[in-house]
């Protein structure tokens, strides 16, 4: 399927497209979740290090790429904990710290603000994997996990 992309200039059009406010309302809470974590000085130490090799000529992006993915499975793991620790009747709680359902959304939160960071279209993206499954058909043609 393609999915063509809101155009921000046709707002008449867009208001009428439900995953245009997907986008914008996804795009503003990716962008304050950025800048919490940078006003917090959860960058600043990546600003420096990556000023520091960009001066010698070498391209941190993979590096902290790798390093904020990492710090996305932490999260991840963090949820299998929460499982392993809680009754199910606990994971929804989202008021409490640890529950599955706040670990889950760390590892969302973290991924917004690396994809804030390397400006990354998470909403279309979210939007283009959502519309590739539902043609995929029953579990995917027949694959075992």
């Amino acid at each position: 399927m393609n999915f063509e992309y809101p155009d921000p200039e046709k707002n008449d059009e867009n208001d009428m497209n439900p995953d245009w406010e997907f986008i914008k309302q996804f795009r503003a809470v990716q962008n304050t979740t950025h800048t919490i974590n940078r006003e917090n000085g959860w960058w600043n130490q990546r600003w420096q290090a990556a000023a520091v090799l960009r001066e010698k000529g070498i391209d941190n992006a993979p590096n902290l790429a790798i390093e904020l993915i990492g710090l996305c499975h932490t999260e991840l793991s963090e949820a299998v904990e929460a499982a392993r620790k809680h009754r199910q009747q606990s994971w929804a709680d989202a008021k409490t710290k640890d529950t599955m359902v706040r670990e889950l959304t760390g590892t969302i939160v973290r991924i917004m603000d690396m994809a804030e960071f390397f400006e990354l279209p998470l909403a279309e993206a979210i939007l283009e994997e959502i519309k590739a499954n539902a043609e995929r058909g029953y579990m995917h043609g027949g694959k075992k996990a």
